[in-house]
């Protein structure tokens, strides 16, 4: 399977996209702090539904920003990925709608070890390997709006779900990261690798975990703190 396009074009894709969405690399932190607020606070449904719809807004913008209006002007697969993203954040917002959604919350445990470090290596680590590589700006790979960044903050705040991870919404992240093989296979998007060690401790979490479901009653999961 060759390359939809070169590895310079895809660099030359996320140059556009740094300029095209200044100062949007600066201003994204502030939901993420949101995300980390909510999850340290953690003890009502409100605070659940928050954190889904946050997560399911950053997949949406990449769809639309990245894939949609930039990806698509050198190949048809944008809209395939940006279809896909765009889903993805339908996925979290319906999630949000539910009448007791899952319970996010930071504590002193393993879950929530585990949480933070998926969560540091999404902020910190992916955009931090472009430097490490060295590219210089424009053509990095930012956090919060490419594709690989939002899937790890997705991962590590699933991870922080009560009183067990849950599977169901590591399913995109997870996805993403099968699929990140391909864009190590076609670009040698080396950032990219740390999605799939991230990817099996995440879903090594919820196996590791997953015994603690048994039992629980559903509402329970959000008026109490597990």
């Amino acid at each position: 399977m060759t390359a939809p396009f070169t590895q310079q074009q895809l660099l030359g894709l996320a140059a556009r996209y740094n300029e095209y969405i200044e100062p949007l690399q600066v201003l994204i932190y502030v939901p993420t702090l949101l995300i980390f607020v909510l999850l340290l606070r953690g003890t009502k449904q409100d605070t659940s539904r928050g954190v889904l719809l946050l997560l399911g807004a950053e997949w949406a913008m990449v769809g639309v920003l990245f894939f949609f209006n930039i990806m698509t002007s050198v190949h048809w697969i944008g809209y395939v990925a940006g279809g896909a993203f765009l889903g993805a954040g339908l996925y979290y917002a319906v999630a949000a709608s539910h009448s007791f959604p899952p319970h996010f919350r930071w504590r002193r445990d393993n879950p929530s070890l585990a949480s933070i470090f998926i969560t540091a290596i999404g902020v910190v680590g992916y955009p931090g390997f472009s430097w490490v590589l060295g590219r210089d700006y424009p053509f990095v790979t930012t956090y919060g709006l490419m594709p690989g960044s939002v899937a790890l903050l997705t991962m590590g705040v699933a991870v922080a779900a009560r009183p067990a991870p849950r599977l169901w919404l590591l399913v995109p992240p997870l996805l993403l990261a099968l699929s990140s093989v391909l864009s190590l296979w076609w670009w040698q998007l080396w950032e990219d690798l740390v999605l799939i060690p991230m990817g099996a401790i995440a879903l090594g979490a919820w196996l590791k975990w997953r015994g603690k479901m048994e039992g629980a009653p559903t509402k329970d999961t959000i008026r109490f703190d597990f």
